[in-house]
């Protein structure tokens, strides 16, 4: 992955794990950048557990059911 900054290849912080603290998101990962030195956290979305895509949340009320 590259800086959104200077277009220089991220380096790879770690990945953490945080399923149980987050209701929409399992793991975190931490990339910084060697030569501007910018810091970049990816969020990877929970798997959904009833068929409906987190991404495009509405209330019950708001789907009528």
């Amino acid at each position: 992955m590259k800086c959104w900054h200077c277009n220089t290849e991220l380096i790879w912080g770690g990945d953490h794990d945080i399923e149980d603290e987050n209701d929409e998101y399992a793991i975190v990962s931490n990339l910084s950048c060697p030569n501007c030195g910018s810091f970049v956290e990816v969020y990877l979305p929970k798997e959904p557990t009833n068929g409906k895509d987190l991404h495009s949340r509405q209330s019950t009320q708001d789907q009528g059911e």
